[in-house]
């Protein structure tokens, strides 16, 4: 596997760091704190193509493959963009797959934040305010125009003028998180049914996992960055305090788990065509080790400047809350755990175990 990058990838890196270092400053990220969402940077993206570029030629889009995506999501999350880039990259590519001739692809085509996906959650526990196999905390649901969720055996579209949800959730970093109540309304529209739908979810859901893991290990690979640079500028009993064994060792390893989680992406979006029958699973190990490596780099980084990592007026606690906030859609990395087990040993429900363990 090579994991080097060619031109036009390198091309796309720095176009989108340049971007996100002239449009979002930490400065930014906190204005924007009140919705989640930031209508101006997304424009940005959009004039660069990042709303279309994983959607098919045929559909209007670029055609681009999920490592491109990942590029861009990497990217993103060391910065935590406030815009919906993950989601609507899922939906649409979703829908063109599902039900090309869509409105809501259209809409999604344009620019505009015209949905995100619910994603299920087979290991939840019935509860108030929503039932298991539904994801009842949604990713940009504040904005989103509609949520695309599979109820049973029905992949629908349920609009916002008719999805019960809350408004945005507060202190969740960056990121327009919302409630829903994972119910679909009379007035859904279905885009499939039958076993076509569950499989097209499940590839979407894999897809999102994906995505959302490339976001986690930015938000790691900036946060180890900011708790390194100040172990080497603060300074305590005539040293640096990145000299002394208890904060050094946590970053290091920090730094070793980070490595990881993005290894691990790439080899899940080298999967997704050289070895499509590893995917999901690859998916869903990226995501969970992706959202424990972004939570204990945060915190780790945040413990490194003492007190002063909870104040607001240092970086370190919007990457925190939003790798937590992350982290928690879908049911978190337990739940998630527990979907790498069942698809390394019972993939198809035959209750046989499966013959990619050797692969890992």
């Amino acid at each position: 596997m090579d994991l080097s990058l060619d031109e036009s990838q390198r091309i796309l890196v720095d176009t989108f760091e340049e971007l996100l270092q002239k449009e979002c400053p930490p400065a930014h990220v906190r204005a924007c704190e009140a919705t989640g969402f930031s209508p101006g940077l997304w424009e940005r993206y959009c004039e660069l193509g990042a709303h279309v570029m994983g959607l098919p030629e045929a559909a209007g889009g670029l055609g681009m493959s999920l490592l491109e995506l990942g590029l861009v999501a990497i990217g993103s999350g060391r910065a935590l963009a406030p815009v919906p880039f993950v989601e609507i990259a899922a939906a649409g590519r979703l829908v063109a797959g599902v039900a090309a001739q869509d409105e809501l692809l259209g809409a999604l085509a344009q620019g505009r934040p015209a949905a995100s996906l619910a994603i299920p959650r087979p290991h939840a526990v019935l509860g108030t305010g929503g039932r298991a196999g539904y994801g009842v905390i949604v990713s940009f649901g504040a904005i989103a125009e509609a949520v695309v969720a599979f109820d049973a055996d029905a992949l629908y579209v349920v609009e916002a003028s008719d999805a019960r949800r809350s408004g945005r959730l507060r202190d969740t970093g960056s990121g327009a998180l919302a409630h829903w109540d994972g119910r679909r309304t009379p007035s859904a529209r279905v885009l499939a049914e039958g076993g076509h739908a569950a499989r097209a979810m499940a590839r979407a859901t894999a897809e999102w996992k994906l995505l959302t893991g490339f976001w986690l290990t930015g938000i790691a690979q900036r946060s180890l960055a900011i708790g390194a640079q100040y172990a080497r500028e603060r300074v305590q009993f005539g040293v640096p305090i990145g000299g002394f064994q208890a904060i050094a060792h946590p970053l290091a390893e920090c730094a070793i788990r980070t490595d990881g989680a993005e290894l691990l992406c790439l080899e899940a979006a080298w999967a997704h065509t050289d070895e499509p029958a590893r995917f999901e699973m690859l998916a869903s190990m990226a995501f969970a080790w992706a959202a424990q490596t972004a939570i204990r780099t945060a915190d780790a980084s945040l413990h490194t400047h003492g007190g002063y990592g909870f104040s607001t007026e240092y970086d370190i606690q919007l990457y925190l809350r939003r790798a937590r906030a992350l982290a928690s859609l879908g049911g978190g990395a337990r739940e998630e755990l527990q979907t790498v087990a069942e698809l390394c040993f019972d993939p198809d429900g035959s209750g046989r175990a499966a013959p990619l363990l050797g692969g890992l």
